[in-house]
């Protein structure tokens, strides 16, 4: 990680009662209360040049020096006698790791070869026994979440990893500058909901390139990325994916309907996060309008002598009106992000239903395998080996013992590999439907909280507007009495 300017002015999103000066010295707080613990931030500056320090920040000052993350690391994952199915079934506790993206800094370009940056401070409380101390607290930029995230999908192949917010873009509902302060608010908590959804799923929770992304400072975190899968396992692996859609002879009916459910999904959620952005564009437009309007009204208050005090009232009432519906648009913006969160949960989940595919094929492969060694084996029974040239050099029925071991051999390997492929297919069926079932009630919350909220934005900042109109016309209305005329339509008047 460059080292950052010394003269350079960190961008913080933060309240100036999250700096470091303003916030009191950590605590320490059981898990029961762990999700209210502010941890304070650490200087850019001794974030970038020495990491972040984890061993300073105990919580008991009495204590002896805290032992290393590769010893947490270890007594987190290195579980005897638990493999990856036991874990994925062990009961966990949503709430022993909790995660906070906060505090945003773009740092300068170090030099004219280079490019402006953002790190966000990652905290992390836990409960966890396994873990040496309640609360950690590193810096990471967004390659890091990526490298994160393409870690998981490559450790996890049959379950489904959070998606990512892309790099450039969170959605047409927010400006592209990705310097900007609404961008770096939106992805901050678009990362933020990433590492909360890792840290409460049952298998990934325990993973330890997840534990050295929360825990490890900067040296260990860079030794961390320098291992992983290989560019080439990788590129065999999606030509691999890309072609088990034409080679597959008996597509499973439950996962190919999963497969079309997340197709149609992706089109639906695309289209609503389409028509949500022509809204919000709609309502800038209107937005000029009203400006507009309370702009023609006070330009004409000042030619009029009888009629000027009612003309800038509705100059006023168009003015308020515009600031109402100008931060009602500003808060719909994010209450429509979860669309946009989940059309690439859906991108994820088609990966993952993809590589289940590749497996099914390779049950098949084994399956047309173990097949035609069974019907080598048959052949070396029934041979009569009088008759081959080998009997010539060597005892008839040796020789058919001999072909008849050698095809049972080659029986016995193919069908432990029939077995093996069988397996892996079974486990990723029941990954699979295990991360369907807890993403269909998360998607069914989150979906049912963002109307909620869309609802709660129009329903206040309505009623704000109509309090102005009310207003507006109450004084209308004595204005018109005061000059005898009634401003209510013919047919309610009487003439």
């Amino acid at each position: 990680m460059a080292e950052p300017d010394e003269n350079f002015q960190s961008l913080s999103l933060e309240d100036e009662e999250s700096s470091p000066e303003n916030l009191p010295e950590s605590e320490e707080k059981d898990g029961a209360n762990a999700s209210s613990h502010e941890a304070a931030t650490l200087p850019l500056e001794a974030a970038e040049s020495s990491s972040v320090d984890l061993s300073s920040r105990q919580e008991d000052s009495g204590a002896e020096s805290v032992p290393s993350v590769e010893r947490s690391m270890e007594r987190t994952v290195n579980m005897p006698a638990l493999d990856t199915a036991l874990v994925s079934m062990s009961p966990v506790d949503e709430r022993d790791i909790i995660v906070t993206v906060t505090d945003a800094r773009v740092i300068p370009a170090a030099n004219m070869y280079s490019s402006p940056y953002v790190t966000y401070s990652v905290t992390t409380n836990t409960s966890r026994q396994t873990f040496d101390k309640r609360e950690y607290l590193v810096r990471r930029r967004y390659q890091d979440f990526l490298w994160l995230r393409d870690q998981l999908g490559d450790t996890y192949k049959t379950h489904i990893v959070p998606p990512l917010p892309e790099k450039h873009s969170l959605s047409g509902l927010v400006q592209n500058d990705h310097f900007s302060v609404e961008f770096l608010t939106r992805r901050k908590a678009a990362l933020q909901k990433f590492l909360t959804r890792c840290a409460e799923h049952p298998t990934m929770s325990f993973d330890r390139t997840l534990m050295a992304f929360l825990i490890a400072n900067d040296q260990e975190f860079a030794a961390a990325k320098s291992r992983g899968i290989g560019l080439i396992d990788k590129v065999s692996a999606t030509v691999r994916q890309a072609a088990t859609g034409f080679l597959l002879k008996n597509p499973d009916p439950e996962f190919t309907a999963l497969q079309s459910y997340f197709t149609s999904l992706s089109k639906h959620l695309s289209e609503i996060e389409a028509a949500a952005t022509g809204a919000l564009q709609e309502g800038n437009d209107e937005l000029m309008e009203l400006r507009t309007m309370a702009d023609l009204c006070h330009k004409w208050s000042e030619i009029e002598n009888a009629d000027s005090k009612m003309l800038r009232e509705l100059s006023e009432a168009f003015s308020a009106t515009n600031e109402v519906h100008a931060s009602m648009y500003k808060e719909l913006s994010p209450a429509f992000a979860p669309f946009h969160e989940y059309s690439l949960f859906c991108e994820s989940a088609q990966a993952v239903l993809k590589r289940r595919e590749a497996l099914q094929m390779d049950h098949e492969l084994s399956l047309e395998e173990m097949s035609a060694k069974e019907a080598a084996l048959d052949t070396a029974k029934g041979a009569d080996m009088s008759k081959s040239v080998m009997a010539f050099f060597s005892n008839p029925e040796k020789l058919k013992q001999e072909r008849i071991e050698q095809a049972e051999k080659g029986l016995a390997l193919s069908q432990a590999m029939t077995e093996r492929t069988h397996d892996d297919i079974e486990c990723a069926n029941e990954h699979l439907r295990a991360d369907m079932a807890r993403w269909q009630r998360v998607k069914k919350s989150d979906m049912a909280n963002s109307f909620v909220n869309v609802a709660d934005i129009h329903i206040a900042h309505l009623q704000k507007s109509l309090e102005v109109w009310q207003k507006a016309l109450g004084s209308l209305e004595a204005e018109g009495a005061s000059s005898g005329e009634t401003l209510l339509p013919p047919s309610a008047s009487g003439t």
